[in-house]
């Protein structure tokens, strides 16, 4: 029986608001080897955990992500009042660093940190990809580095030794093939993108859906060679006892692929 690796999409984002540092500690303790944020950049050009470019449904504040500074956004609560009210009202936005010292802490778990388009657009590959990789060169061995953003993933392959994954938006030819031009470490999708009991495209990568949440889907997919399922739930995926028995040998390796 194939059984997958799970990956906490935003930390445990079902139970703590996505993308907080509690969110990802919670995932971590309920037993995850890898987790997964997303990154943007202020408008002052730090990096900081966070999804969308408006601010409104994390945080309940109107505002643009990109028009503010870190100095404007460090105060921000990122609770997600509309799901959570105020239980985690001392949830703040996190800077990447505040991630990068969190992994320090746990060696054998290992990060995908996505970068979003939104601010590759915005500020520019040259601007954004080369200050991720500094941040991120201390614990360069427990990264992969993914994005929509065929460019960036060609950045990843050209200037560093980091892992890289592209995120694929449409699983057609034209994908195929520019998957085989970028030759990233892994490949990711949405599952309900690709075809039906049937194996992705082969290659010289690692396959990663998202996001689910049953635990015989996901075993499913780990049959079709898909080793890694993202998901908004871990600590209720981990109950599963054939999932959980390989989160815990993951953990005592140390949770590389």
């Amino acid at each position: 029986m194939a059984i997958p690796n799970l990956v906490a999409h935003r930390g445990l984002m079902e139970t703590c608001p996505e993308n907080t540092l509690i969110s990802l500690e919670s995932a971590i303790l309920c037993g995850a080897a890898y987790i997964e944020f997303d990154v943007q950049c202020t408008a002052d050009g730090q990096l900081v955990l966070f999804h969308d470019t408006n601010l409104l449904r994390t945080t309940g504040i109107q505002g643009k992500l990109f028009e503010m500074s870190y100095e404007e956004l460090k105060n921000i609560r990122a609770h997600e009042p509309d799901r959570f009210s105020l239980a985690f009202f001392n949830q703040h936005i996190p800077l990447l660093s505040d991630a990068v010292q969190l992994l320090q802490s746990c060696p054998r778990v290992t990060a995908f940190v996505e970068i979003k388009h939104d601010s590759l657009l915005q500020f520019g590959i040259e601007q954004i990809m080369p200050d991720l990789l500094k941040t991120l060169e201390i614990i360069h061995a427990q990264c992969v580095v993914i994005s929509y953003n065929a460019d960036a993933i060609s950045y990843m392959k050209n200037h560093s030794d980091i892992q890289c994954g592209w995120i694929v938006q449409q699983y057609d030819e034209a994908s195929h093939q520019q998957a085989r031009k970028l030759a990233p470490d892994y490949l990711i999708a949405n599952h309900r993108k690709l075809p039906e009991n049937a194996e992705p495209w082969p290659g010289n990568w690692h396959w990663m859906v998202y996001d689910i949440t049953d635990p015989e889907l996901a075993l499913h997919y780990a049959s079709l060679n898909i080793p890694l399922i993202e998901t908004r739930d871990i600590c209720k995926m981990l109950e599963h006892p054939v999932l959980a028995l390989n989160a815990l040998e993951l953990q005592n390796q140390g949770g590389s692929e």
